[in-house]
């Protein structure tokens, strides 16, 4: 199979490495372990690469569980495997229905991820990228901070600047990287995390945070 010629080539790329398992929290994205590696991976074939698929697409949620795409271009097809994964410091298995277990060495970053070695792209949806300006931002913690205003930048590479405007003028910045799931969105900072909820609809940006009693709806610029 397809996926079987895959693993084979990710496997020969590097040592094996430990099966050791880790149970993990998923009551929210902040409790993930690796919550970078939340998201929808791709992997782009070389054209010196002598391959039937073109395309690689690894999707992993909170929920433990992953779905692996070998997508060929020329024929608009895929061969999909699904199952459960689980993590730990180092390494990552796969395990579902149709095939052996598979173990890989793993590194990730905010937007890379590293299998064996091989190289794969973290994806975010184009609805969600640009610059948001807030509208209508309400809420008693934000009315006791007096803020005004507020800017949102999301970049495809998963950095995000939020700018804050008091009703004074002074304004106040964050920059970061950002992780979502469905409509969970955190952003990641040096002195700590927001974690809200969100929805996009018609360029417009609804984002809701209980922690901080905020309601924001903002406008694509």
């Amino acid at each position: 199979m397809k996926l079987m010629t895959l693993f084979i080539l990710l496997f020969f790329m590097s040592p094996f490495v430990s099966n050791a398992k880790v149970e993990i929290d998923n009551k929210s994205l902040t409790y993930f372990e690796n919550p970078f590696l939340i998201g929808d991976w791709y992997f782009f074939k070389p054209d010196h690469v002598d391959n039937d698929y073109d395309v690689l697409h690894i999707a992993l949620s909170s929920e433990n569980e992953f779905k692996i795409e070998m997508i060929e271009i020329a024929t608009n097809t895929a061969e999909t495997w699904q199952g459960t994964f689980n993590i730990s410091q180092d390494s990552i298995r796969f395990e579902g229905k149709g095939e052996e277990s598979q173990v890989y060495n793993y590194k990730v970053s905010h937007n890379r991820l590293y299998l064996n070695g091989v190289e794969f792209f973290k994806v975010v949806p184009d609805q969600m990228v640009g610059s948001w300006n807030s509208k209508l931002v309400s809420g008693e913690d934000i009315m006791v901070s007096n803020v005004q205003s507020l800017n949102l930048k999301l970049r495809p590479d998963f950095v995000f600047l939020l700018e804050v405007i008091s009703e004074t003028g002074k304004k106040n910045q964050q920059v970061g990287y950002y992780y979502f799931e469905n409509n969970d969105l955190v952003l990641l900072y040096e002195e700590g995390e927001q974690e809200s909820t969100f929805i996009i609809k018609e360029d417009v940006f609804e984002l809701k945070n209980d922690q901080f009693g905020m309601y924001a709806l903002l406008q694509r610029e």
